[in-house]
Parts: C-alpha cells; structure tokens; sequence
C-alpha cells in the first residue's frame, strides 16, 4: 500500500452535534467511528450508518433480506426454507428451488397414477385379432379410471390411432373394456375389427388381425 495518509478533521457525536460543517466537507465521528457528510446548513450532518448497523454484517444461514410486513419497513433477513413437504407452511419464508420442485412432484405423483401395457401383439396364449379377448394386470384400482385403446402396425407403434371404446353388442367394429377389477381389466376386440378414418374423413372398417394394441389407463 503507498505511503500516503489522509486526514479528515474528526470530533466527537457530542462535537459534532454542535458543528456545521461545509458543504461537501465529510469529517469523522470518533464516538461511533463513523463519518459525517455535510451540507453547510445541517448541524452534525448527516452520520453514515456502519455495515452492523445496517444488518449486512452477518445473515443468518439461508435466509435473504426482505420486508413482509405488507408495508414499508426496513429490510430484515428472511429465512429461506428447504421444506420437501412445505410443513411449516410458513406466510413470510421463501422455498428453495429444489423443495418446491420436490413438493409438486409429490403432489402430481400422489394425485394420477399411470398403467400401460406397451405395444403387444399377445396376451399369453392370446393373439390380437378379430374377436379376441385379452386381459392386463394393473395396480389403479376401480374408482375413476380413464381408459383408452391404441392400435398400431407394429411394436413400435407405426401408423397409431386411438380406438373408441364401445359396447361390443352394439357394434361389432369396435374394442370394449368388459370388466375391471382392482387389478386387472379384460378388453374384448370386436368381431369385425374397428373403424378407422383416413384424412379425408371417409370411414372404413380395419381388421385386427396382425395388429398390436396399447392400453393406457389413468387414475
């Protein structure tokens, strides 16, 4: 560091309650080791507020400087919550990132549930055709399940649609869901295979035979 020092004239805060000093001059208050800016008309000045008396000197682990009062206030440290289940449901806390991804993960996850069979061809000694009834294993429960049938050309789902689920005793071009137990659903394909429309909106009949369906259930 250079060899150079600088003074500023200094006094006490009682000192200093009693001068005024130049305008644009800053002098040092010895009391609270702090300095004074001055306006030339303001006795004492005005006094700098230190780092510690401004709260920045030391925050509490995870929190951050706010005010939630709901009106104007001088800042305080807010904490700042890494709650996965937000159980303190905190009205002035903020959350992490993480906790809140965490805490809507759960809550999606918890709320709808999944099944699908995949692109299959067979149920065990059964094979995708006209008439065929097949039968999937799942863990949803009965309450409120959505169901939907897709076919396709292959294993990879090539040329896809979405068939509509219709009573079969009505209508002998379609696929029906038969019976659902709280862990397996039978799915009866209709005896002259099911109705598809091509681009142009013109309705015709598609045989099941050689075909691969998906089932997929949410609930």
């Amino acid at each position: 560091m250079p060899n150079i020092e600088v003074k500023l004239r200094r006094g006490t805060e009682a000192e200093h309650n009693t001068f005024t000093g130049a305008e644009g001059e800053v002098t040092v208050d010895t009391t609270n080791d702090t300095l004074r800016v001055h306006d030339g008309s303001t006795a004492g000045g005005v006094r700098l507020a230190k780092l510690s008396e401004a709260g920045l000197d030391s925050i509490p682990n995870l929190s951050a400087l706010g005010n939630v009062s709901g009106t104007s206030a001088v800042p305080v440290a807010i904490d700042i919550k890494d709650e996965d289940t937000m159980t303190s449901d905190s009205a002035t806390a903020l959350a992490t990132q993480q906790s809140i991804k965490a805490y809507v993960d759960s809550q999606v996850t918890s709320a709808v549930s999944k099944y699908s069979t995949g692109w299959v061809n067979t149920d065990g000694s059964t094979t995708v055709a006209n008439s065929a009834t097949l039968s999937f294993t799942h863990s949803l429960g009965t309450t409120d399940l959505i169901i939907t049938c897709y076919v396709a050309d292959d294993a990879s789902g090539t040329n896809s649609f979405a068939v509509s689920l219709t009573d079969i005793s009505q209508n002998s071009q379609a696929v029906q869901v038969k019976d659902i137990t709280t862990t397996e659903f039978t799915v009866q394909l209709g005896s002259q295979g099911t109705v598809t429309t091509n681009s142009s909106g013109v309705a015709s009949i598609t045989s099941l035979a050689s075909k691969y369906i998906k089932i997929v259930a949410i609930g």
